[in-house]
């Protein structure tokens, strides 16, 4: 009974991810002519693509310094060290479900380079905060510079802006209280009614996921985190700006920064590996406002898209094989890793590390 309730529970996502890619192509195709995407590729511009693979080796590059940045206080890392780890977990984002990419990359620097797991995946999760910031941005000049945005996309942006906001300060509530935070956290953990040994684990994962937010505790790091992501997203704008310039779409490049934050935001949906359907959808439904027809929109999606899911895929491929893993290996070790009791690792202290 047990066995058929976790096989349910395994396949359960799979067919809703299924089930909300084939919705959300149906959409992207439902009012298409098929003959204006044949002469939308026909036609297309396809001399931008090395400046379209310049955008996204520039996006991916900033990436890798930001990562090597927030493990500034729990490692001295290169960017160049961190690249084989990232670029394999975005190549598991495009072929596994559930974004498990993420945690294949935590797993593969954490081996590599003999960081605890807690302050990579704790770099990580601040991560997401610093992109969501720099989105929600970008799509606000954005806002500032193109009229007649229906409200319902406007008080979306807002109530995502609310949550980031609430985020952002419960975030620096955390940090500004940190050292309080953890005694009452070890406090805490010494009450639970588990043997010492566990007692200890969780100290230690405490005590690492604080390490990992010490970034954000120096000022001019931060500072550096934030223009970073910015820099990032503004590449990734780019590419969509290139996308529709090379079919033919002419519409505002504040436009490009609603589009990105309807992307950004689409991508988070449970869907298959890839995000397939879901890019589409963001295309079409977003440049819809802006009078450009399905056909054109659904065609300069599959360019934007595929352009970054081979060349994305195929260098996550050659990251793994350098790695010496294989992805199956990787999901294995992992999942026993998580259930072994902490070696002698030294604790951080983390309240030293702010300026």
């Amino acid at each position: 009974m047990r066995v058929n309730k976790i096989h349910k529970n395994k396949w359960l996502p799979i067919f809703l991810g299924l089930a909300v890619t084939v919705g959300c192509l149906w959409y992207s195709v439902k009012d298409v002519n098929w003959n204006d995407i044949r002469t939308s590729f026909a036609d297309a511009r396809y001399d931008t693509i090395p400046l379209y693979l310049l955008a996204l080796v520039v996006f991916f590059w900033l990436k890798a310094i930001r990562w090597s940045w927030l493990l500034r206080p729990v490692k001295q890392i290169s960017a160049k060290q961190v690249i084989n780890p990232m670029m394999v977990g975005f190549m598991g984002n495009n072929v596994l479900p559930a974004h498990l990419g993420e945690l294949f990359r935590i797993f593969l620097l954490g081996r590599q380079q003999k960081i605890p797991a807690a302050a990579v995946f704790t770099s990580v999760a601040i991560e997401r905060v610093l992109d969501v910031f720099a989105v929600l941005v970008l799509v606000g000049v954005g806002l500032l510079g193109v009229r007649d945005i229906p409200e319902s996309m406007q008080t979306a942006f807002q109530g995502v802006g609310v949550i980031a906001i609430v985020a952002v300060i419960l975030l620096s509530a955390g940090l500004i209280w940190l050292e309080q935070a953890l005694r009452l956290a070890v406090g805490l953990i010494h009450r639970l009614p588990i043997s010492e040994g566990k007692q200890e684990k969780l100290i230690d994962l405490v005590n690492h996921a604080a390490a990992g937010t010490s970034a954000l505790r120096q000022g001019r790091l931060l500072i550096a985190l934030i223009v970073n992501s910015l820099l990032q997203w503004s590449c990734n704008c780019l590419m969509i700006y290139i996308s529709l310039r090379s079919f033919g779409i002419n519409i505002p490049f504040s436009a490009t920064l609603i589009l990105l934050g309807v992307l950004v935001f689409a991508v988070t949906i449970p869907s298959t590996p890839g995000f397939f359907g879901l890019i589409q959808a963001a295309f079409v439904g977003t440049l819809e406002l802006f009078s450009v027809s399905e056909g054109s929109a659904f065609a300069a999606s599959i360019y934007y898209h595929l352009l970054q899911y081979v060349v994305v895929t195929a260098v996550g491929l050659i990251c793994l094989t350098r790695s010496g893993f294989s992805l199956s290996q990787i999901q294995r070790e992992s999942e026993q890793s998580s259930n072994q009791e902490p070696k002698d690792e030294t604790l951080i202290d983390v309240t030293s590390q702010s300026t």
